[in-house]
């Protein structure tokens, strides 16, 4: 049986020389508080260091792939890549979640998939990365777990599928779209995603992908190439001519 650190570093892929970074990587302010621990022993010193390495590697790998980008376009997909949003929406799909210590008050809150938690966490696992294994194994591990909001970012709205796609249904005064994860195979260093697009209860495209996020991704292309090229009833949830 994994123990409960375990199953974090195979969630992520990583592998501490020192554990105790990851556990205080993964410790909130309101718990450490609640148990009557020193401030130290939470995860913020880790957050401060890993921010301070993310924007540093963003900046070298958006330098590698922008080569012909100016400061302010660098600044903006840099901004975008790194915010809050991105970071959380990674958390999530390493697990994250499920594996942050907090207080009963933050807890009952809501806190366990608030964004500020979330995106710190993946900071302060960024920082304690750092302080185990070195920058090197720190870039690896930031470039893997963003390298779809990094690619967002860089090919801007026109490759956003899913926007597309609900702004398409809402057009047509069908509600909103959703999505169903179908199946999820492979290792989990490797997952690949099987994901469905609905509108109402029928299906109306499916995408394969690394990520729930590419996955849904493919599967908004194919509702709204569905959408474009048919008809579709509200009324009986069903595509026509």
């Amino acid at each position: 049986m994994y123990t409960k650190l375990d199953k974090v570093a195979v969630a992520l892929d990583l592998t501490f020389q020192d554990p105790s970074l990851l556990v205080r990587a993964l410790t909130h302010t309101s718990y450490v508080s609640e148990h009557g621990q020193d401030r130290a022993a939470s995860n913020e010193r880790l957050e401060y260091l890993g921010d301070a390495i993310l924007k540093a590697v963003m900046a070298e790998q958006l330098m590698h792939l922008m080569g012909d980008a100016d400061e302010g376009r660098l600044s903006k997909v840099s901004a975008q890549a790194v915010s809050g949003q991105a970071l959380a929406r990674a958390a999530v799909e390493l697990g994250v979640p499920d594996f942050i210590m907090l207080g009963h008050g933050e807890e009952s809150s809501g806190g366990r998939m608030r964004q500020s938690n979330l995106a710190g966490a993946m900071e302060a696992i960024f920082g304690a990365v750092y302080l185990d294994s070195g920058f090197e194994a720190a870039r690896t591990f930031i470039i893997r777990v963003l390298e779809n909001e990094i690619h967002d970012a860089i090919t801007g709205p026109k490759n956003d599928h899913k926007t597309a796609f609900q702004e398409a249904v809402q057009g047509k005064s069908l509600g909103q779209a959703s999505y169903r994860t179908v199946k999820m195979e492979g290792p989990a260093h490797m997952p690949w995603f099987t994901v469905e697009a609905l509108i109402a209860d029928t299906v109306v495209g499916t995408g394969e992908g690394p990520s729930k996020r590419a996955a849904e991704q493919e599967a908004a292309k194919q509702g709204l190439h569905m959408l474009e090229s048919s008809g579709f009833r509200e009324s009986d949830g069903a595509l026509g001519d």
